[in-house]
């Protein structure tokens, strides 16, 4: 079975310091067993972010065997309508507001579209606004 890869996984896998080092570790090569593991284009982004270069960024996404999956309109039309319900929600005392959201959104509605299960760290705002994907989490 195919699994989707949030970028908080990829960052806990490759940083030994992170507190989901080793469930990462064990959880990407449990899954990688199952069938291929696949990336959106928004995580590649994230994750270019903690590299030097695109060759640098490319080779370490071969290296894990991860595959792309571009986004497609049904996700995209999905991810902006969550961020609009998300933005229009009434929040309680101590609910901050996060700006960030978007990137996490578009995660989740390629993997609701795809029907494919989505291993991340960060469940939270996953959970909450894509109850129709299984979401894999510590």
């Amino acid at each position: 079975m195919t699994t989707f890869l949030d970028t908080s996984v990829i960052m806990s896998a490759i940083n030994q310091d992170e507190p989901h080092h080793d469930w990462s570790i064990a959880m990407i090569e449990e899954r990688r067993a199952e069938g291929p593991l696949v990336i959106a284009d928004i995580v590649y982004s994230e994750f270019s972010a903690s590299m030097q270069t695109r060759a640098e960024t490319d080779a370490a996404i071969a290296e894990w065997a991860f595959e792309r999956l571009s986004n497609n309109d049904d996700a995209l039309f999905k991810a902006g309508q969550t961020y609009k319900a998300y933005r229009q929600k009434k929040r309680g005392p101590g609910e901050p507001f996060k700006n960030n959201v978007l990137p996490d959104f578009l995660i989740g509605a390629l993997a609701e579209v795809e029907g494919i299960p989505l291993l991340t760290t960060n469940e939270d705002d996953f959970i909450k606004y894509f109850p129709g994907i299984n979401v894999i989490h510590p």
